[in-house]
């Protein structure tokens, strides 16, 4: 199985303001159980590959506030403190999706305030993955991967599966190494023998890497995924151990979000995928240069990619590399209503850029709602509801029904004249 991890940030897509500048992509490639000064980050270092910029400590170190009062009851489902590390304890929840169970190290405030959250009141939320629409197997040089069954057409639902195991950010910054690991022992102990038995057979980092030696840290460390609580210090990573089966690919064929509602983690595919074919998603941020991914790859997780996008010739390569750099380009000219001008030539370039790149169908919605809101702004409606809806779908699968970008795109499809982006440029 290759080594693999979540962009950190990807979860947290955000929304533009009124009559402002259009957010573009911000996502940086997190290793959850390494501490902030050792991360390789993504943006704005898009075509160079030395010196990434450091991850900032989202939360910072602050000093976790007590809990109000002891709220681990048996009646609630929950239980612990099962074993603390400074500000940071242990807690399970047996009965979690129907039995499934998770367990959660985080400060004893952000426990309180998570076990309020709807996620832990749907007793039904369980995991889905059709076992008829593809299989797990051995990859040469890849270890496990997850093989189509069957024809997969685009927009199909493949896994949906909530956390085994979910951790506070700032754990790893703030404890040191001896104490994470009696306190991840502590709580993948915790989790029901068959959720354990599924965790604990997950790779962890390898030894030519930064092994750590313990596996359950090196587990978490390998494949987590940045997961937001929706609390006000709610900056987790949550493991998810049968995503952790898809392998990376830079040109992916299926694209993943995690719903803060309920907690799970969802992926579709993004294009209609053949029986036999891999199943893939893209651990690094494919809008950056080769250089750049490797980098990343290797010094967050270990494994240099090998896909057929980075494995082009260095021609090819080269030229890629120009059109992810234009693509930028062109993303900040159109992203600021009283920047440079913006015609209908400079959009359909981005669009055709990012097919070119093959990208459309994998990170395309920021793009496509970029030629949406900047068309509407130049009081092209056709052309804006065009692009609009090819936004809202992309959005579906990269972010989710619930994303706020998706209710955008559909009030401007309702009435593009009365959307703040209307007649902007004009």
């Amino acid at each position: 199985m290759s080594i693999r991890m979540l962009l950190a940030g990807l979860a947290f897509g955000q929304t533009l303001g009124l009559k402002t500048q259009v957010p573009l992509f911000e996502s940086c490639a997190a290793s959850p159980l390494l501490p902030d000064s050792q991360l390789a980050c993504s943006k704005p270092t898009i075509l160079t590959s030395g010196g990434s910029p450091v991850l900032d400590n989202v939360a910072g170190n602050r000093t976790a506030k007590p809990p109000k009062k002891d709220i681990w009851r048996s009646d609630e489902g929950w239980q612990g403190p099962h074993s603390c590390a400074g500000a940071y304890c242990a807690y399970s929840r047996p009965s979690f999706a129907n039995g499934r169970g998770i367990v959660l190290v985080s400060t004893a405030y952000n426990a309180e305030e998570a076990s309020h959250l709807a996620a832990f009141a749907k007793e039904s939320i369980k995991g889905e993955g059709d076992s008829e629409l593809f299989r797990v197997v051995e990859m040469p040089g890849k270890g496990l991967g997850v093989i189509a069954n069957q024809h997969i057409r685009r927009g199909q639902r493949i896994m949906a599966h909530p956390p085994a195991v979910v951790v506070h950010r700032r754990f790893v910054d703030d404890i040191d190494l001896e104490n994470q690991y009696r306190l991840l022992d502590v709580a993948a102990g915790k989790l029901p023998r068959d959720t354990r038995k599924t965790f604990m057979a997950q790779m962890g980092q390898s030894r030519e890497h930064q092994s750590t030696g313990h596996k359950v840290h090196d587990i978490m460390h390998t494949n987590s995924f940045e997961l937001g609580l929706g609390i006000r210090d709610g900056h987790h990573f949550g493991n998810y151990p049968e995503v952790s089966r898809y392998n990376h690919d830079c040109r992916p064929n299926v694209a993943f979000y995690i719903d803060d509602s309920d907690m799970r983690h969802y992926t579709h595919a993004i294009k209609d995928i053949q029986p036999g074919e891999e199943l893939t998603i893209s651990y690094v941020d494919s809008l950056s240069s080769r250089a750049v991914r490797q980098d990343r790859a290797q010094r967050n997780w270990g494994f240099g990619c090998t896909c057929q996008q980075c494995s082009l010739s260095e021609a090819f390569i080269r030229s890629s590399d120009q059109r992810l750099g234009k693509m930028w380009q062109i993303e900040q000219q159109m992203s600021h209503w009283n920047g440079a001008k913006v015609d209908e030539e400079m959009i359909e370039e981005l669009i055709s850029l990012y097919r070119q790149e093959q990208l459309d169908q994998s990170h395309g919605s920021d793009a496509f709602r970029l030629a949406a809101l900047n068309y509407n702004s130049l009081g092209m409606e056709k052309e804006a509801l065009e692009y609009a809806k090819l936004a809202e779908e992309q959005f579906m699968l990269e972010k989710g029904p619930r994303a706020k970008q998706v209710q955008d795109m559909r009030d401007l499809m309702q009435d593009p004249k009365e959307h703040y982006s209307w007649r902007q440029r004009v």
